[in-house]
């Protein structure tokens, strides 16, 4: 009988006290913060975001969002669908490029070589799609193209930072 008193006696305890303590850490616990949600570039309003200026290079906006839709893809992911699917609107975009007339701010000679190169750099990156390159080799070439791309981004301060 003094047995059964004792285990009786650990039960009230335990009720009494170990579980009051863990309703209240389990108060005290948050849920887990939720992950932040992935940006899509391609559904961000680039000019009211950046605040383009009155004198922005639409040509060269243009080219940016498809830049973005397939270089950041290929840098975070080393997803190369992007700029396999997009790379024949590159190059249409490059020649746009290549033939408008920059704004008078973007008018300095080293933005007039990185415009009249941006389509044979786009190019060289098509050739490579074209002939199935290994996706390393692409993103060579894809990282190169941007780096040159942003002589002109950097260069012209259009307002289309990334």
């Amino acid at each position: 009988m003094l047995h059964s008193i004792a285990r009786r006696a650990a039960a009230v305890t335990l009720v009494t006290l170990v579980l009051p303590m863990a309703a209240l850490q389990a108060q005290d616990k948050q849920p887990p913060a939720k992950a932040a949600p992935a940006m899509d570039h391609n559904k961000m309003d680039h000019g009211a975001m950046h605040g383009a200026k009155a004198d922005a290079w639409k040509e060269l906006d243009a080219y940016h969002m498809l830049m973005m839709a397939t270089w950041h893809p290929a840098k975070q992911n080393n997803d190369m669908a992007p700029i396999r699917a997009k790379v024949g609107e590159m190059v249409a975009a490059a020649k746009v490029v290549a033939a408008s007339k920059a704004p008078a701010s973007c008018q300095k000679p080293e933005l007039a070589k990185a415009q009249a190169g941006l389509t044979a750099e786009t190019e060289k990156v098509a050739t490579l799609v074209s002939k199935k390159a290994s996706d390393a080799d692409l993103k060579t070439a894809l990282s190169t193209l941007h780096d040159k791309f942003e002589v002109l981004e950097e260069g012209c301060n259009t307002g289309m930072k990334h």
